[in-house]
């Protein structure tokens, strides 16, 4: 990181101010003049590092007033119970899926403590890009108990997995969800084209059916500046 441009780490750092919730949505974002103050450097490069913050749409100018953090598109509730996209659909955005790998694969000792049953048994591997038409939000990857006979036949770019599971008299009645701050693997980091290290959500569920067993295990990398964190407060 030390050998790019001062204007690609000072971006990262505003990113993470903003992300981290340093600076909230509707927030006026410090002035170029400050900035540049602060970070002892040119005018020039703090527009080049506030640019790339505007062109994500994590700070957005008003002419005349400045530049404030925006609001993100997405609201992530602390009470779903149906996962990432159908919070997305409930939002009313569309949202695609791309299958980028679907093949059974050994337990393991992870998979197979979680869900009760063998390491040595199978388990359906499932990895799906979720996408907005502004570009990649979320990628999940999905374990899946074998019980669904031939379930790598389904095209799951266009089939709920909720819904499957119903077909086959599996009700999904429980998810466990976590939510946490982490930051981007390689691999996801290359899946939703952003850098390793930058902040994302990791959401982590854990589905039951109607007799308290677990049927799955989702693990999904969402773009932190693509969503907000909200619960009810009573």
């Amino acid at each position: 990181m030390t050998n790019q441009p001062l204007y690609i780490n000072l971006w990262r750092i505003f990113r993470k101010q903003i992300l981290t919730g340093e600076y909230h949505y509707g927030d006026a974002f410090p002035t170029e003049r400050e900035l540049k103050t602060k970070y002892k450097c040119d005018r020039k490069t703090i527009r080049k590092a506030l640019s790339l913050l505007q062109e994500e749409q994590l700070l957005v100018r008003i002419v005349g007033k400045g530049t404030f953090v925006n609001k993100p598109d997405i609201r992530l509730s602390l009470e779903s119970v149906r996962g990432l996209s159908g919070l997305i659909k409930q939002e009313g955005i569309e949202i695609t899926s791309n299958v980028l790998y679907f093949q059974k694969i050994k337990a393991g000792y992870r998979i197979a403590k979680i869900m009760g049953i063998d390491r040595t048994a199978e388990v359906y591997k499932c990895v799906r890009l979720r996408s907005t038409k502004e570009g990649p939000i979320a990628v999940e990857t999905t374990y899946i108990k074998d019980v669904f006979p031939e379930l790598t036949n389904f095209d799951f770019n266009i089939y709920s997995l909720y819904d499957v599971m119903e077909n086959y008299g599996q009700i999904p009645t429980t998810v466990t969800e976590d939510i946490m701050a982490i930051e981007l693997s390689e691999n996801e980091a290359q899946c939703l084209n952003k850098e390793p290290g930058d902040p994302v959500y990791l959401v982590v569920d854990i589905t039951e059916n109607q007799y308290g067993e677990v049927i799955e295990y989702n693990r999904t990398y969402a773009l932190s500046e693509r969503f907000i964190l909200s619960t009810e407060l009573v």
